[in-house]
């Protein structure tokens, strides 16, 4: 029975969440190679005391010595290394060889190879290579390779920046890397500073490992990051539910799908997807195959893109189907040759973030979306803070309780993806955009606050409940600002959820806790009626209460603060971006948000079990910090 004091209001019961404190996949990628560790700090020299690298570029069209140039080595931006004095690479793993037949620009390519499971080559900057607003790419050939790294010293092996690359297990030819990064696994770099570059390749696990490389540049990077939504299949949920969250942020996306599919059951038909497109949405191509492309030869591949493209300029979407989307991430480089011919570029799953519009536009990887608490989220962090492209691929969307492990997102997931490429000021662009160079990127940066005055926040409602297992509350009136939840209970676990009756809005989680008879959590809110959720086992009581904040009561950064379960820290004076490190001992769920006074919320952290990193929060003005953990937690928090 749940009831606010002096109210009658029955309520509903619902069960107890099943997945309080379950553990949360972690990434296929989660780890940073550490292969080139071992006495890699910056500011070393070369064994005979000269600059690797040297500490100057060189545009490549001034640079008549290196010869004709060969894709994918490109015109374009400034030379960083142009791999004809193999003396300033370092072998670390491994060893170093000249590919004169395989040259690029100028005389040779280099080789880099290894009879075990990796091999890698160290090139060094000691005297410091600017990378600040610049975006670094190479050419690759992967003879033998799963995944390419590039790591940047910026300037020192624990600030670095790590790049990595996703081989299709059938790709051995050339293609052009953008060095987006996907890891920032130590202290904030500096990428005016970069010391040294790391090139990295892990083969099969008892190997041989080979990577040839050529042509290492950087050109200018873009004025902001962006993001391409790509609602992959074209699913009657992408119509009814994300066209129209996309057209309140007045935002396009891109539905790749099979022009034989169109119609069916579940699936958008002509008139939806012409809408759309002419909303200004990609319909890409996305053909169906039931053999694998590489397991083709090259007519048939060809025969496969080209009736797919036709197929859909027929309709009338000419424009979206300039653009290919690999099925099964299937690519051999006979793949990578049809599709460059065939269409204006191509996307293919894989890791990481690349550049806006990438050097290479036939090999643009694309991440799995729904991994919003497992990478996605760090993703994006990234595309905002170094002006990259994070491409997402978007599933069927459903209710949270249909969630499953197949190819699905939740409702909540989705808006809480929506709502952090917004917190963070990213631009949502088609892959029209990119190739038609109609970004209109938007890079003001946000000025650093004022600090206010006098009160913050005036004071606001408060509200009472208690009762005895699952069930809902009546409703109740918040204004904007903040709230503050003080719950206590006497079972095993507690969840509280935050939704608003008139089912506009998604539910929030406001508490989670097991194992304490108490906790205490605060959350962003608007002028609006709510409902409180709530799941337990036993008796509970739950205290809201929007208290006045004063310019007084702001904390000034750095903070540190530890505890047990759920809590909060702040107000806190935030001038723009924080960095919190965090840790957590428990075996269950650990959430830390952020919540601004102008009602912002970014989940900065959600694993389950133990946790020790840190993480970036687009703050600006006052700010509270909340935690809900199962175990005990610290937090430093701090600007970069």
């Amino acid at each position: 029975m749940v009831s606010e004091r002096g109210s009658d209001d029955g309520s509903s019961r619902r069960q107890l969440l099943a997945t309080l404190g379950a553990g949360a996949v972690s990434t296929t990628l989660a780890g940073c190679i550490d292969v080139l560790s071992d006495g890699a700090a910056g500011g070393d020299e070369t064994p005979d005391g000269t600059a690797a690298g040297g500490n100057e570029t060189s545009t490549a069209t001034d640079d008549t010595a290196t010869g004709s140039t060969t894709w994918p080595a490109i015109e374009s931006g400034e030379l960083l290394f142009d791999f004809e004095t193999l003396e300033e690479l370092t072998p670390r793993t491994g060893e170093v060889s000249a590919a004169p037949d395989e040259a690029r620009r100028g005389s040779q390519a280099a080789v880099i190879e290894s009879d075990e499971g990796t091999a890698g080559v160290e090139l060094r900057f000691p005297d410091g290579l600017d990378l600040e607003g610049w975006d670094v790419s190479m050419a690759v050939k992967p003879a033998s390779a799963d995944r390419i790294f590039v790591e940047f010293l910026a300037p020192t092996q624990r600030e670095r920046l790590s790049s990595i690359r996703v081989v299709p297990d059938e790709y051995d030819g050339w293609f052009r890397m953008d060095c987006g990064y996907q890891q920032k696994p130590g202290d904030e770099p500096d990428l005016s500073n970069v010391t040294g570059i790391n090139i990295v390749v892990d083969g099969p696990e008892d190997g041989p490992s080979k990577l040839l490389v050529d042509d290492l540049r950087r050109t200018e990077s873009a004025s902001n990051g962006a993001v391409v939504l790509a609602f992959h299949g074209g699913h009657e949920s992408h119509y009814e539910i994300a066209a129209e969250m996309l057209a309140e942020r007045d935002w396009s996306g891109a539905v790749p799908v099979s022009p034989e599919q169109i119609g069916d059951s579940g699936r958008m038909g002509l008139d939806e997807l012409s809408e759309l497109s002419d909303r200004g949405w990609d319909v890409c191509s996305l053909p169906s195959v039931s053999t694998p492309l590489p397991d083709q030869s090259a007519d048939q591949q060809r025969s496969v893109l080209e009736n797919a493209r036709d197929a859909l300029a027929s309709e009338g979407f000419e424009d979206g189907a300039r653009h290919l989307f690999v099925p099964d991430g299937r690519m051999d480089s006979t793949t990578y040759d049809v599709a460059r011919d065939v269409h204006e570029s191509t996307f293919l799953y894989s890791a990481g973030t690349t550049g806006v519009p990438p050097t290479e536009m036939h090999v643009i990887p694309f991440i799995w979306g729904p991994a919003l608490h497992t990478g996605v989220r760090r993703h994006l962090n990234i595309s905002d803070q170094y002006d990259l492209l994070t491409v997402l691929r978007i599933p069927r969307i459903v209710d949270s309780e249909d969630v499953d492990s197949g190819n699905r997102m939740s409702l909540d997931d989705f808006g809480l993806l929506l709502d952090h490429i917004e917190h963070r000021n990213l631009d949502v662009v088609t892959p029209s955009d990119l190739v038609d160079g109609t970004l209109d990127l938007d890079g003001d940066e946000p000025s650093v606050g004022t600090r206010p005055s006098g009160t913050v926040l005036e004071a606001g409602q408060s509200h009472t409940f208690e009762g005895t297992g699952s069930g809902e509350s009546p409703t109740f009136e918040l204004d904007d600002g903040v709230v503050v939840a003080t719950v206590s209970h006497d079972g095993e676990a507690i969840a509280v959820d935050v939704t608003k009756p008139d089912g506009l809005g998604r539910s929030e989680n406001l508490l989670t806790t097991s194992g304490n008879e108490s906790g205490e959590s605060i959350m962003a809110v608007d002028d609006d009626t709510y409902r409180l959720e709530v799941d337990a086992d036993g008796e509970w009581s739950i205290d809201l209460s929007q208290p006045a904040v004063h310019a007084d009561d702001l904390e000034d950064l750095p903070v540190e603060a530890s505890g047990t379960g759920s809590a909060f820290v702040g107000p806190l004076w935030t001038e723009r971006d924080v960095r919190i490190v965090a840790t957590h001992d428990g075996d269950g769920t650990f959430i830390v948000d952020g919540y601004g006074a102008d009602g912002s919320r970014e989940v900065i952290v959600h694993r389950s079990g133990e946790f020790s990193n840190s993480r970036s929060y687009k703050a600006g003005g006052p700010a509270w910090i909340n935690v809900e953990a199962d175990g005990n937690w610290t937090l430093e928090i701090s600007h970069p």
